[in-house]
């Protein structure tokens, strides 16, 4: 099992001393990765409920300041040096698909092959509306954003014909550093996602999930690998917990074939995810790798 941290860039973490600093003790203390949330711009008043909270508000003022997670992704990198990076997740559909590639690739050549791109077709309509992007289409937007990326990432003389974008004769560089690409981890807890995931991605990402839930989201994933002709093992299947993390948590994610899990440290008190940060490396990581895990 491999441990990620979400330390979202926001309110204090916006910060670079601080940013920097808690990146480099979550390496210092054995963590795999971290991972940066994307608002681009918030909407002061919401109708679309946010899917991560019981009551469906959204729990972030729109005045926090919330970095862009492609230039911070640029920035840890120069400040770190073995810890993965990530997002989680990048709201595929929302952004310009050639940019979002080129900023991808430019963040895993400068860290030197360490990011990881979490991908989701997002939920909020009005920030859409504010970008004057299609919502309602995102979904059919994100698939075909998707296969462009890769085009772009692997391809010496990238040509692609979609619904959306057209591409040929031209150049797209640097590519990124792994190999055949960065690793796509779709995120999304619904059935449309599982299979975008095992259709699309290399790896399922889950914003929030239970322990009692995830035999059922697990199974359907399955399912849609075993369609797409996917081998579960060349596949990453990562998990943030809804449950209070604890060793035997961990035991029993890992049990059901979960490889990674995102860490709950955020919080707009920068000495609280800190301490988060060296209780879970204390009581839950180093236990569990103690034990072979």
């Amino acid at each position: 099992m491999d441990f990620g941290a979400h330390i979202f860039g926001v309110g204090p973490l916006a910060e670079p001393e601080t940013l920097a600093h808690v990146a480099r003790r979550a390496e210092e203390l054995g963590y795999h990765s971290v991972f940066l949330a994307d608002h681009i711009i918030v909407p002061r008043h919401l109708a679309s409920p946010y899917p991560y909270s019981r009551d469906g508000s959204f729990p972030y003022d729109p005045d926090l300041d919330w970095l862009d997670p492609m230039v911070a992704l640029g920035y840890l990198a120069a400040h770190t040096t073995t810890i993965r990076l990530g997002t989680s997740i990048t709201v595929v559909p929302m952004r310009h698909p050639i940019v979002t590639a080129k900023q991808i690739a430019s963040a895993d050549h400068l860290s030197r092959g360490r990011v990881i791109f979490g991908a989701g077709v997002g939920w909020l309509e009005e920030e859409f509306a504010l970008l004057g992007a299609s919502f309602h289409d995102r979904g059919r937007r994100m698939d075909e954003y998707l296969q462009l990326m890769k085009v772009l990432w692997t391809e010496e003389h990238p040509r692609f014909a979609g619904q959306y974008f057209q591409v040929e004769d031209c150049g797209f560089a640097p590519k990124p550093v792994q190999k055949p690409h960065v690793p796509v981890w779709v995120g999304g807890e619904s059935p449309a996602a599982l299979r975008r995931a095992a259709r699309l991605g290399d790896g399922w990402h889950s914003a929030a999930t239970s322990l009692a839930d995830l035999p059922g989201k697990l199974r359907l994933l399955r399912e849609a690998l075993d369609g797409a002709g996917r081998k579960e093992a060349e596949f990453a299947i990562s998990a943030s917990p809804t449950d209070r993390l604890t060793l035997d948590l961990v035991h029993h994610f890992a049990a059901q074939g979960v490889r990674h899990l995102l860490a709950p440290v955020f919080s707009l008190d920068r000495d609280k995810v800190l301490q988060r940060l060296e209780h879970i490396a204390t009581h839950v990581i180093a236990p569990y790798q103690r034990g072979g895990g």
